[in-house]
């Protein structure tokens, strides 16, 4: 609680700094009131919208860190108000405990949202726990410097191209690049079976079909709508990888408006298989900023995973219609419940995580939020900024 006390108000700092926002055209741009750059209404040129920001946060794994990034957005026909606009949120945070992570997460839309291309970049070089293959492992296992530690140093590239084939239905590709470089073991974990097994320095390529449907009025904030995504990546040696194995995912999440507009009920099924000689790090985990957030990234890991969250979202409204006659403030909150389980096969999921929080919303650009969130789990909690919503 200590800990919260000094991190709440470097929060409210972070966050309201920002306001400070620039929107930037590709060819001339006129300057306006709330020092930004805004092309003309009439413009059918590249039009492009940035917004840095700086703040603390708080998570198990890292503990004090501050996080530096933005949000990039743009749309390649602005006049089209049919199509989402490309975001691209990045960050880049150092800790205390020197942990240094680096993400980008692309949302791009192409030719009028004919085609999608969307994933994640992650870096990460950190001092990290590893508290062992399955959830009994997991449990009883105790944090120490001897038993669970070691220092990690992983990337990935994790690519998603697909093609409307019709509407709301969408086919492509998975492409996943990855490595982990696992160095300064404990004792406990150079007995560990798995990773006797696998190894320390473990690289893997992926190539996959993605197949989604997907009726949300926008993607990274949806209000109504439903996206169902059904993905295979298959993992050998003939794409450069030590390990032979299969990852499927199934994930669905609905949104849903009750009682008037920014007030959205949404919430996600998903489940994470694998198949094969899975590698240790690439195991399903639970507790990541998007999923059981509070939980140890990382603390509970098996073949397959199972998760379910129900989150409320509610925007306030203002006592006074702003200039395009919105009486939605830019200010809101959100709550949630959730739990999931980890197992070696798919009828094993018998332990639980219960997992709850709430969360601060503040809209930085047009239906992009910065959000700060704070998880609870069992015996584990943490707060986590970031850009757009968990899901």
């Amino acid at each position: 609680m200590r800990k919260l006390l000094i991190l709440i108000p470097l929060l409210l700092i972070g966050i309201y700094s920002i306001s400070f926002a620039q929107k930037v055209e590709l060819g001339e741009a006129k300057s306006t009131n709330d020092s930004s750059f805004q092309s003309t209404p009439d413009s059918k040129k590249f039009k492009a919208k940035f917004t840095p920001f700086i703040a603390p946060s708080f998570s198990p794994e890292t503990n004090f860190m501050l996080i530096v990034g933005g949000l990039f957005s743009f749309k390649f026909q602005p006049l089209d108000s049919l199509i989402n606009s490309s975001s691209i949120p990045f960050s880049i945070g150092y800790s205390v405990n020197q942990s240094l992570l680096i993400n980008f997460r692309p949302y791009i839309y192409f030719n009028k949202d004919k085609y999608r291309l969307y994933g994640n970049i992650w870096v990460k070089n950190m001092p990290d726990n590893y508290f062992g293959v399955g959830y009994e492992e997991n449990s009883n296992l105790e944090l120490g410097s001897n038993t669970t530690s070691y220092k990690r140093n992983w990337w990935q590239l994790d690519f998603r191209f697909i093609r409307k084939v019709r509407e709301n239905f969408f086919a492509g590709i998975v492409l996943d690049l990855n490595r982990t470089d696992a160095s300064d073991l404990n004792p406990v974990m150079m007995e560990d079976p798995n990773i006797n097994a696998d190894g320390q320095d473990i690289r893997n390529s992926g190539l996959g079909i993605n197949l989604e449907y997907d009726s949300r009025d926008v993607a990274v904030n949806a209000y109504n709508g439903l996206l169902l995504n059904v993905s295979a990546t298959f993992y050998g040696e003939y794409l450069g990888t030590d390990y032979n194995y299969g990852i499927y995912i199934i994930d669905y999440r609905h949104y849903k408006t009750i009682k008037r507009e920014g007030i959205v009920l949404a919430w996600q099924a998903k489940t994470r298989l694998g198949a094969g000689d899975v590698p240790w790090p690439e195991m399903s985990q639970l507790g990541t900023p998007f999923d059981l957030r509070g939980y140890r990234w990382g603390h509970y890991r098996d073949k397959n995973l199972v998760l379910g969250i129900v989150e409320y979202r509610h925007k306030f409204l203002r006592k006074n219609p702003d200039k395009n006659g919105s009486m939605l403030s830019k200010h809101g909150f959100v709550a949630w419940v959730a739990t999931g389980s980890i197992a070696p096969t798919i009828g094993e999921f018998e332990h639980w995580l219960p997992n709850f929080g709430g969360g601060y919303r503040f809209e930085v650009q047009p239906r992009m939020n910065v959000r700060v969130d704070f998880g609870i789990g069992r015996k584990s909690n943490g707060v986590y900024v970031s850009f757009n919503e968990a899901f």
